[in-house]
């Protein structure tokens, strides 16, 4: 059995009016309190990662590192450019690419691709999770999947159960 964990980035600053461009923007101060709080949780439920497959901007960059800093030890990142605002379906091949000995890995990325990602990949599972997932992905949101497959090769649409959706708001709590 295989765990896929899918993380949409931390609260992110607006965006800049001057020269700033969309993938250099960082996480707002609620974005800092929440990566801290959900890398807490997965700390207590041992949602860690083997890999970590991150969009090359800084908001998610900043949202893995003040996650994995709550951990003993930080996971192996692979920061990819082609997940910056990528769709579902780029998304996937990402995953499909992602080394077997990583058991459980972990995407950070952005909506939308992320929800829809996480919407597409959904066969089954916990009730309650799909209908909080279904209301939104907000930021610092945790979809966790299981998958059953010998290889990440062979995880298509509809090929993962989802165990748990965690938000920030679902933690303060």
């Amino acid at each position: 059995m295989r765990h896929l964990l899918l993380l949409r980035h931390a609260k992110a600053v607006a965006h800049a009016r001057g020269g700033e461009k969309d993938i250099e923007r960082e996480l707002a101060p609620r974005g800092r309190r929440d990566a801290g709080l959900l890398g807490r949780h997965m700390l207590g439920r041992d949602l860690r990662p083997d890999l970590a497959l991150v969009s090359a901007s800084a908001r998610t960059r900043e949202t893995v590192a003040l996650l994995m800093a709550q951990w003993p030890a930080p996971a192996p990142l692979d920061i990819q450019r082609s997940l910056y605002l990528a769709e579902a379906p780029a998304m996937l091949e990402a995953l499909r690419a992602a080394p077997d000995e990583a058991r459980t890995l972990m995407v950070v990325g952005h909506n939308p691709g992320m929800a829809d990602l996480a919407m597409n990949l959904t066969a089954g599972g916990d009730p309650d999770a799909r209908m909080r997932m279904m209301a939104g992905f907000p930021t610092c949101a945790l979809a966790v999947f299981e998958v059953k497959a010998d290889s990440w090769m062979e995880l298509t649409f509809q090929g993962a159960r989802l165990v748990d959706f965690v938000t920030p708001k679902h933690l303060d709590a």
